[in-house]
């Protein structure tokens, strides 16, 4: 048990070292005190039965940006969140947004949203494609039209919906819609940690939205942190 700890603390202090060199080390934000997502927005306001929950604290990890130009980030307007992040999310990437449980998928969709309501205000009004499984979109819902319009600006017809039968087809869908460019951005839900989407699939996700230069968005219900693209 002992020799299996200290491996487990090498390796640990290891990838700290590499993430460290390659400027990928993870950062821990607190939120200000008194501050949360706005819990009292009635969820019909944003989602049939997506419900914001305050949020105490998040985690952000550059992968490697730090030496992109300043126009290839989306500045997100928080100050200390886009320092956190090299000057902002970056506009031709995959980013993963983790909600600890389902019940916080208002909270992570609502956040999504607005950066999508960003997007489209310095852009093209192009259509967004917002991929899923049965499964998520049973548990977690639709977003609510009136919602979208009131509190980001999107009309209900910029937001396209493609519900997958299985996993493997929704990575099929979004893999294909992360290269075309006649979209303003993919957004992929997914629900926990599937074998499925390891580290290859990610990065094919990531390849696709590099080429295009558009964003994809993985969101991430109930799900832990573990190594992707």
């Amino acid at each position: 048990m002992a020799t299996s700890a200290v491996a487990r603390e090498t390796v640990f202090a290891l990838r700290r070292q590499i993430a460290k060199i390659e400027g990928t080390l993870s950062e821990r934000l607190e939120a200000p005190a008194g501050s949360s997502f706005d819990a009292d927005v009635p969820r019909q306001s944003l989602a049939s039965s997506r419900n914001p929950t305050p949020a105490r604290n998040l985690t952000i990890v550059r992968r490697g940006l730090a030496v992109a130009p300043p126009d290839a980030f989306l500045r997100t307007g928080a100050e200390r969140l886009d320092a956190a992040l090299s000057g902002g999310l970056p506009k031709a990437a995959l980013s993963e947004f983790h909600g600890a449980a389902t019940r916080d998928a208002g909270a992570v969709a609502g956040f999504v949203l607005s950066l999508i309501s960003l997007i489209l205000s310095q852009g093209p009004r192009l259509p967004v494609l917002w991929i899923g499984t049965s499964e998520v979109f049973r548990e977690a819902g639709f977003p609510y039209a009136g919602g979208l319009h009131a509190f980001f600006g999107i009309e209900p017809e910029q937001l396209l919906f493609s519900e997958a039968p299985r996993l493997l087809d929704a990575l099929w869908v979004a893999e294909e819609a992360a290269r075309m460019t006649a979209l303003a951005a993919v957004i992929l839900e997914i629900r926990g940690n599937p074998q499925r989407l390891d580290l290859t699939a990610t990065r094919r996700l990531h390849a696709r939205a590099q080429s295009a230069g558009r964003p994809l968005f993985l969101l991430r219900q109930a799900g832990e942190p573990e190594p992707t693209a």
